[in-house]
């Protein structure tokens, strides 16, 4: 699988329109193929305001786990998105590689939450081929987190 994975980078976050959910707009860091991932608002806020530089009084709770985890030691190597194999409705999943010294673990994590955290570490973000694949057959049609 992991010949399968690209690395993309987060290209922005829009509002396609009132009834629609939020996207994440990714891309291939050394191409040109885009696809969007639907997130909920708050996750959206919590993603544009990291992109934008823009910091709250207090913590978000992306911004916390970042936090405590860098308190503790811990970093997180990369974000993996994924397609959800024998599901067709668009759902994606996510995990993270994080850990401490020489241990390191693995998490499956809601795709919008992986970003964040992705952004707070400056973490690399992987996406699995057909993802982008599936994005460009169907006129970039966003594909939901569930």
């Amino acid at each position: 699988m992991k010949d399968d994975m690209l690395p993309v980078c987060i290209k922005g976050v829009a509002m396609p329109s009132r009834k629609d959910l939020p996207v994440v707009l990714l891309g291939e860091e050394n191409g040109l193929r885009e696809f969007t991932l639907k997130i909920g608002a708050s996750e959206a806020g919590a993603i544009l305001m990291k992109l934008e530089g823009v910091s709250t009084p207090r913590p978000m709770t992306h911004e916390l786990m970042a936090g405590i985890f860098k308190e503790q030691g811990i970093n997180i190597y990369k974000v993996e998105l994924y397609k959800l194999y024998g599901i067709n409705d668009g759902s994606c999943l996510a995990k993270i590689e994080y850990g401490r010294g020489l241990k390191t673990f693995s998490r499956d994590i809601r795709p919008s939450d992986a970003l964040a955290l992705a952004i707070n570490f400056g973490a690399p973000i992987f996406a699995h081929i057909s993802l982008i694949e599936d994005s460009a057959d169907n006129g970039y049609e966003a594909l939901d987190f569930g």
